[in-house]
């Protein structure tokens, strides 16, 4: 992997995930939202229509990918980011925010799997198969820096800009170096199985992929599994700002900033340090495998995952802990994503894996459809206690059941 012909396109894939991360907006999207009024059921709704736009939109972006190339679609989908920044700078009404995640929903739809599946065309192109989980967890490092870039530099802004909304308008910048950056790849990486295609073959193409992702039973629980943790992480990671913030009433770390600013700056230092320590643990997620198998590893994850929920409710009163919880949540995510992007790349045909991807990305959106209005209403109506404890719960069946699993499968063997 010391060939430039190797190790540049590998850094383009790093700087991509690095720019892609750069939504200066993000520590503070919930906070955002609130102060236009929205309350966190509200918010609830506007995640799952986000994530209904994902689902509906999921397979077909796969399918799109594999006959028209990635290259392509990945520019479509950075234009749809582009518009959601905008209307999400518009902001001011429930209508125009739900407009904003739609679009926001369409970006994430052309864009999830497919660019982990060019990863896997690359390191297949180039015979590298053994470094999946390496290569990727490099790459996701990238992108947590770019997180930490962001979280610090939204620090000076929030602080010098009349207005939070202006952060939209400000992460357009590097989804247009992305965009060119994508544009920039190598050519094989847009391999298109054929150049026109009917409507007729398209839903064919469409309902192919989904009978060969959900028909094998290793296929289907794979996805079920993946799709359930990272629906859980997506659902609650962003709980940490209006918990934060109300921790922070009252209370100035910073004497000359207004309680506004303090809070802001805050959230901005504790996403900064949740970043810093993700990029670390993705760079080297791939070591976690000398400790044991893939399997082992993943369903130990859940186990773990139980514990910080639990903590996480009882401890709810007490910030630091929190906040160090909150890293923990995101340390699991960055060791357990590349083990299992690995994994469904080793149980995927090299054509499919895009497709296959779009639906893990899709049961994701499903589940999350339901989740994410069901934690938002827990929050309004018994505070995150008890929604800290829903997860928890959750995680220990998917723990139960993938430990059976695993130990039905070494039996057989």
């Amino acid at each position: 992997m010391n060939e430039q012909h190797i190790k540049l396109p590998i850094k383009k894939f790093g700087f991509y995930g690095l720019f892609k991360n750069l939504k200066f907006f993000d520590p503070f999207l919930w906070v955002y939202l609130i102060s236009n009024g929205l309350l966190p059921t509200k918010i609830g709704l506007l995640i799952a229509i986000r994530e209904l736009i994902i689902y509906l939109f999921e397979i077909p972006s796969g399918v799109i990918a594999d006959k028209y190339g990635k290259k392509i679609e990945l520019v479509i989908c950075f234009l749809f980011y582009i518009a959601s920044f905008v209307l999400f700078f518009i902001g001011g009404t429930f209508f125009v925010f739900i407009l904003a995640f739609i679009m926001y929903g369409f970006g994430e739809a052309f864009r999830s799997g497919t660019h982990k599946a060019m990863i896997m065309e690359f390191l297949d192109y180039h015979e590298l198969k053994d470094d999946k989980s390496k290569v990727y967890g490099l790459t996701r490092s990238y992108s947590m820096v770019g997180s930490m870039i962001s979280s610090i530099f939204s620090i000076a802004f929030v602080l010098y800009l009349p207005n939070l909304k202006l952060l939209f308008l400000i992460s357009i910048v590097p989804y247009i170096i992305d965009l060119f950056l994508i544009l920039s790849y190598p050519n094989y990486l847009n391999k298109k199985e054929q150049v026109k295609v009917s409507f007729i073959d398209f839903i064919k193409s469409i309902s192919v992929v989904i009978v060969y992702s959900l028909k094998e039973r290793k296929m289907r629980n794979t996805l079920i599994d993946s799709a359930m943790y990272n629906a859980i992480f997506k659902s609650v990671k962003d709980y940490i700002q209006p918990i934060v913030i109300s921790f922070m009433i009252g209370i100035l770390f910073f004497e000359s900033l207004s309680q506004e600013n303090n809070n802001e700056v805050m959230l901005g230092i504790i996403y900064a340090v949740i970043f810093m320590i993700s990029s670390l643990v993705s760079k080297n997620s791939y070591k976690v495998l000398s400790f044991g198998e893939k399997d082992k590893i993943l369903y130990f994850i859940w186990a773990i995952s139980a514990i910080v929920f639990i903590i996480l409710g009882y401890s709810i009163n007490t910030w630091f802990v929190v906040v160090l919880l909150f890293i923990m949540i995101y340390v699991l995510q960055n060791i357990r994503k590349p083990i299992m992007v690995e994994k469904i790349g080793d149980i995927t045909d090299n054509d499919k894996r895009a497709s296959v991807l779009s639906v893990e990305s899709q049961i994701t959106s499903l589940i999350i459809i339901f989740l994410a209005p069901l934690l938002g209403i827990i929050y309004d109506q018994f505070g995150a206690q008890f929604v800290f404890y829903l997860l928890a719960m959750i995680s220990i069946i998917f723990f139960v059941i993938e430990r059976i699993k695993y130990k039905q499968k070494r039996s057989f063997k």
